[in-house]
């Protein structure tokens, strides 16, 4: 005789074993930031950054004059260094931070990690308002995996193609910030590559293909691309940019756009 409820056991204890041999990832949702509101004056502006699966509140926070690993708010002037921060609350979809000194206009990369699921959702605009000169980030179009990740960036206001573009690239135009959310704590996570002029880029360096006012083509990476400073899958990853035309050495007039690698 057919025993149904024999058979529902084995369909749960089956459906059980497979969920348990997928990665933590697979089968969580990811931390998913919708929006970024910035109030107040320049130089000490609240941000309240609302979405989905940022997860618990880690251990520390509530926290003032802090740098933390789970939620780091970057200036381009001064990338890659974090903001000194005090976060005054933190829920699964919401998170207030007091004290941001950054300035209107600037471009910013907010990135939280939820440190449960294991990974990061970051976001990338300029605070308020974006400035005359500062490039307009429209869309990032990704094809390729890895080290040979492919980007395709439109937007407007880049400038005319600077000098020495092609492969190993580098200059204060161009960097590329990807969260090694496997490896947190440590030197990859996040690692920068493209611009080594001022600020750090653990020397990694990006190929560009072409790049004109309104569109660049990044088709890989150079030298010292391997060991911590991977793109593995789901990363999320932000691209920043300054028009060509810029004379302030990478630091103001930069702007962010940010986006997640494939699943594989």
């Amino acid at each position: 005789m057919f025993n149904r409820f024999s058979t529902f056991r084995a369909v749960c204890s089956a459906a059980a074993l497979l969920m348990m041999a997928l990665p933590a990832h697979a089968v969580s949702r990811l931390p998913q930031i919708k929006h970024v509101v910035f109030s107040g004056h320049s130089g000490k502006y609240t941000v309240t950054i609302t979405g989905d699966n940022f997860g618990v509140a880690p251990s520390g926070i509530p926290c003032t004059g802090c740098q933390p690993e789970q939620l780091q708010i970057v200036d381009t002037v001064t990338q890659p260094v974090q903001q000194v921060i005090n976060v005054t609350a933190w829920s699964d979809t919401s998170i207030t931070v007091t004290g941001v000194g950054v300035a209107k206009g600037d471009g910013v990369r907010v990135a939280v990690y939820n440190q449960t699921i294991g990974n990061v959702d970051a976001w990338g605009g300029t605070v308020l308002d974006l400035p005359k000169k500062t490039p307009e980030i429209d869309s990032i179009t990704r094809t390729g995996s890895g080290e040979d990740l492919t980007l395709t960036i439109a937007g407007k206001g880049f400038g005319p193609a600077p000098e020495g573009i092609g492969d190993n690239f580098s200059s204060p135009f161009f960097v590329f910030t990807d969260y090694n959310a496997e490896l947190p704590g440590s030197d990859g996570f996040p690692w920068n590559a493209g611009f080594c002029g001022l600020n750090d880029c653990n020397e990694v360096l990006v190929n560009i293909s072409s790049w004109s006012d309104t569109q660049i083509v990044m088709d890989g990476f150079g030298d010292f691309y391997g060991n911590d400073w991977v793109v593995n899958p789901r990363d999320e990853f932000c691209v920043g940019i300054w028009s060509s035309k810029s004379t302030s050495d990478g630091t103001t007039g930069g702007n962010y756009r940010c986006k997640r690698a494939a699943a594989k």
